[in-house]
């Protein structure tokens, strides 16, 4: 039967030098942030290493792109729309869920990340999106949070509606990948960073079972598990798409999956593609999850 392939990335934080937030707009969070990308995190970002990521995807001929978040930097409207042009610009179609520096503050959500709504499956999240025997379910752990503070939440509401869309979709014998932008965990982030509530995660997926969990947030490729009926759920992490980096789980990077039905179930293999700060791309084994 056919393979599908799925290219994973996340934390882009799209270079651009934008316009500056007006005052009104950055008296809140976002002026620590806009500093912060002004004095480090434009030059960990780099709008060149994002291009080479996009042309090796481009390249792959992937079915779907899986964006787990943190498209921006601050989640200024400015930013949101500089992002839903790149969106509309993507190699493949592409699902999205936000992450936390796109949702820094409370703000307007039709002029900010409600822009990203068509590369989103219906609301309310978790929303799914199919692709062949594949359903993507996008959770969304972004919430504003006090300053110095990147943590996540789920919720119980998208926890009972996660719990209910993996049942649902396993009696129909999809391939289940769910996507949410902090790690569900526990102990990949810092606990100023972490996923407040990662034992309702855990809780659905040990009850209803998934094929394989996406997350980005911590700008590292990962791979761990979470207890699901059937054994090991894989949690797959990546770095982030922009990152200039010589280290190799730090380095830009995408994860190529591909999917393959077999004796009822599904075989996934992933192949990650690294592009480190020197200019050379390195591939890992790659990983087969049955």
């Amino acid at each position: 039967m056919n393979t599908i392939t799925i290219a994973h990335l996340s934390d882009p934080h799209l270079p651009t030098e934008m316009s500056p937030p007006r005052l009104r707009e950055k008296l809140n969070k976002r002026l620590f942030s806009d500093l912060s990308w002004k004095r480090r995190r434009r030059f960990l970002h780099r709008p060149e290493i994002l291009a080479r990521v996009m042309a090796d995807i481009a390249s792959a001929g992937v079915d779907m792109i899986a964006l787990t978040g943190d498209l921006t930097n601050m989640g200024l409207p400015g930013e949101c729309r500089h992002a839903l042009r790149w969106l509309e610009q993507m190699p493949a179609p592409c699902t999205v869920i936000p992450g936390n520096h796109d949702t820094l503050v409370h703000d307007n959500w039709q002029q900010t990340i409600g822009l990203w709504q068509p590369w989103m499956g219906a609301l309310p999240f978790p929303f799914v999106r199919r692709v062949g025997p594949v359903a993507l379910i996008g959770v969304s752990s972004a919430v504003p949070t006090p300053l110095f503070r990147a943590t996540g939440r789920m919720g119980a509401r998208q926890a009972a509606r996660l719990a209910g869309i993996l049942h649902e979709t396993g009696r129909q014998g999809l391939c289940r990948i769910v996507m949410i932008h902090h790690p569900p965990v526990p102990g990949l982030a810092i606990a100023r960073k972490a996923l407040r509530d990662p034992q309702l995660f855990a809780q659905s997926i040990a009850r209803e079972g998934a094929e394989m969990v996406l997350h980005g947030h911590i700008h590292t490729s990962t791979l761990s598990s979470l207890p699901g009926p059937a054994g090991a759920v894989p949690v797959l992490g990546v770095a982030s798409a922009s990152a200039r980096s010589d280290d190799p789980l730090r380095a830009a990077a995408w994860n190529r999956i591909a999917i393959t039905p077999r004796d009822g179930g599904y075989a996934l293999g992933v192949t990650r593609r690294f592009f480190p700060a020197d200019g050379a791309a390195g591939t890992t084994q790659e990983t087969i999850f049955e």
